[in-house]
């Protein structure tokens, strides 16, 4: 299906994106889902500029909508795609905080709202991976439009800095059993970890005399706001404060590398006055490819594979089932 190249401005930026028009929309004006990409620089197509290769999960995304009859926009989010770094540099761009990223899926909501295709009553919003936990703080926002359904695909399903102590004390843990790492170092790790965390929720900083392997993952001063920011925004605490009997539909794949079940299954817990939809899946990647029995390690993000069976099909009778 082809794309119409629009843009929009959110704060200092002009961002750059794709609105999808079906060619043969059940209804006029349609509904409509705004597409929200994952982590890193990720662009509207769920590409990632530190990845090898083409991803397309959000284009694989548009084009089921379309089949669908509804309507789409994605976007390149600040820092990826043709959006880039609008007219900042590296470093402001994470002083900016991880606000910046709400803001300007808010802004394109209502652009998305505005389409004269529209149907402004009929909005969706869709978000993958670090994309679903924007897309829940889109959805308890005041001055955003009001939506008829939610997708969480591969959420992140926990606050960020919980899971981040989760993996970096596993990679601890496991470089100690196998003899790699001294425990007197294992155990500074621990404790600058749990610093780092303390610091960051007490007031927003990072401490400097932190051990070089937690600045190489990221806990450094010029990230302070956006991971407090983003841990601030906690996704079982935004689920509860959802508007009730909103359809939400959640995924999970026992082969993602990256989403462990149990957590989205206690997200869902905490959808208890939504109308939710839960698909889980045995042999999907976080990407959203189908990878069979094997064990993702990443690398098959960028491989040629077809998209998930059983998430297309769960996914396209959600949609189905939303009003008309």
């Amino acid at each position: 299906m082809p794309d119409t190249e629009i843009t929009f401005t959110s704060g200092d930026v002009t961002v750059h994106g794709s609105l999808q028009i079906p060619a043969a929309a059940t209804t006029a004006p349609a509904p409509a889902a705004l597409l929200l990409a994952g982590s890193g620089p990720t662009d509207r197509n769920g590409d990632s500029a530190v990845m090898p290769g083409p991803i397309g999960t959000l284009r694989f995304l548009a084009d089921t909508l379309a089949a669908s009859g509804i309507v789409s926009l994605r976007y390149d989010k600040l820092g990826s795609g043709v959006t880039g770094l609008g007219p900042y540099e590296v470093d402001d761009v994470a002083g900016l905080g991880f606000s910046v990223f709400v803001d300007a899926a808010a802004d394109a909501l209502r652009n998305l709202a505005a389409q004269p295709d529209v149907d402004e009553n009929r909005l969706l919003v869709i978000g993958h991976g670090e994309g679903a936990l924007v897309a829940l703080a889109l959805a308890v926002r005041e001055d955003a439009p009001a939506l008829v359904g939610l997708g969480l695909l591969e959420p992140l399903a926990v606050r960020l800095l919980d899971l981040l102590t989760r993996q970096i004390t596993g990679q601890v843990d496991a470089a100690v059993a196998a003899g790699q790492l001294p425990l007197e170092l294992a155990d500074e790790l621990r404790t600058g970890l749990a610093d780092a965390v303390e610091s960051l929720r007490t007031d927003g900083t990072v401490p400097d005399d932190l051990p070089e392997p937690l600045r190489l993952a990221g806990l450094v001063s010029v990230n302070a706001k956006t991971l407090a920011e983003e841990d601030a925004l906690d996704p079982r605490a935004l689920a509860a404060a959802l508007p009730a009997g909103l359809a939400v539909l959640t995924s999970c794949s026992a082969r993602d590398l990256q989403v462990d079940s149990a957590d989205v299954d206690a997200l869902d817990a905490a959808l208890a006055g939504a109308t939710v939809t839960p698909v889980r899946m045995t042999t999907a990647n976080h990407v959203l490819k189908e990878i069979g029995e094997r064990q993702s390690t990443g690398a098959d993000y960028v491989e040629d594979l077809p998209w998930s069976h059983e998430f297309a099909s769960a996914f396209t009778a959600w949609l189905a089932a939303l009003p008309r």
